[in-house]
């Protein structure tokens, strides 16, 4: 079901301030969002994708080399109105903080991404179109070797969410890499959601209490504490194709593995296959 279009969503936050320490291997020094798969930045793809979905401004924050962001991206034209916000201290703090530097300007509510993702259209479509202020996308297994799980209720005991392919909600408990023995895995966070004002201050005030430096709180850290007092939705597709890019390992995979099945479930959906 569609969101009206007073709900509708037309500001996107993409954090881009990491170091991509464990990518340097393949990078060298340029952030991860600049990595190329097939002649393409992961950014510019992003990019795009917002664009077809009819998102008019994207706030990028960045860090870690962040002339390199401009350089790459002012010259292009056909994307959505760009604004450049930077984190100074990024060498010591985490995603969380990002997102509390660009608290100015965020007076609306957002979709936000990680700058290192690559993932089929759907994950976009399928959040813009979530009913309700929060969304947090969730999938099924992955095999990444580097997941981050979303603990939840409202959840069929039986629901595999390994090997689930379906499409399923419900609230978030915690958001955590350790195990929660007593909780139940309800998917692995993509990186992708929707987070309203009410939510973002939330967050922001949770984070602003406990900031000393170095810190290196998370926005999903963040999120899974605030929904122990605020419902946090997450939504789950269990078939998803994506993979977030940290490693040798992860961009391996996706060239191999994840760009190919992306690829392909396009051509399909084009052809109407």
């Amino acid at each position: 079901m569609n969101k009206s279009p007073l709900a509708r969503i037309n500001t996107a936050v993409i954090l881009a301030a990491g170091m991509g320490v464990r990518l340097q291997n393949v990078i060298g020094e340029c952030p991860k969002g600049l990595l190329e798969i097939e002649g393409k930045s992961l950014i510019i793809r992003s990019l795009e994708r917002l664009k077809s979905e009819g998102i008019d401004r994207v706030i990028i924050v960045t860090g870690f080399q962040d002339t390199m962001y401009h350089k790459h991206l002012e010259p292009l034209g056909n994307l959505p109105k760009i604004e450049f916000i930077h984190s100074p201290r990024f060498a010591e703090t985490g995603s969380m903080h990002s997102l509390f530097v660009a608290q100015e300007v965020l007076q609306d509510d957002f979709l936000l991404l990680e700058s290192d993702l690559l993932y089929e259209s759907r994950a976009l479509t399928s959040v813009l179109n979530y009913e309700g202020p929060d969304v947090v996308l969730a999938s099924g297994k992955t095999g990444s070797n580097d997941e981050v799980y979303i603990y939840g209720i409202n959840q069929d005991k039986n629901h595999n969410y390994e090997t689930s392919s379906s499409i399923v909600s419900g609230d978030i408990v915690a958001i955590s890499k350790q195990p929660r023995p007593h909780l139940q895995i309800q998917g692995e966070l993509v990186g992708i959601s929707i987070i309203s004002q009410n939510l973002f201050r939330r967050m922001c005030a949770l984070h602003e209490e406990n900031l000393t430096f170095p810190c290196s709180n998370h926005y999903e850290e963040c999120i899974s504490e605030v929904s122990s007092e605020l419902v946090v939705p997450y939504l789950r597709i269990g078939d998803l194709v994506w993979t977030e890019i940290d490693d040798q390992f992860h961009f391996d995979r996706a060239l191999k593995i994840i760009y190919p099945r992306i690829k392909q479930q396009e051509t399909s959906n084009k052809t109407g296959l």
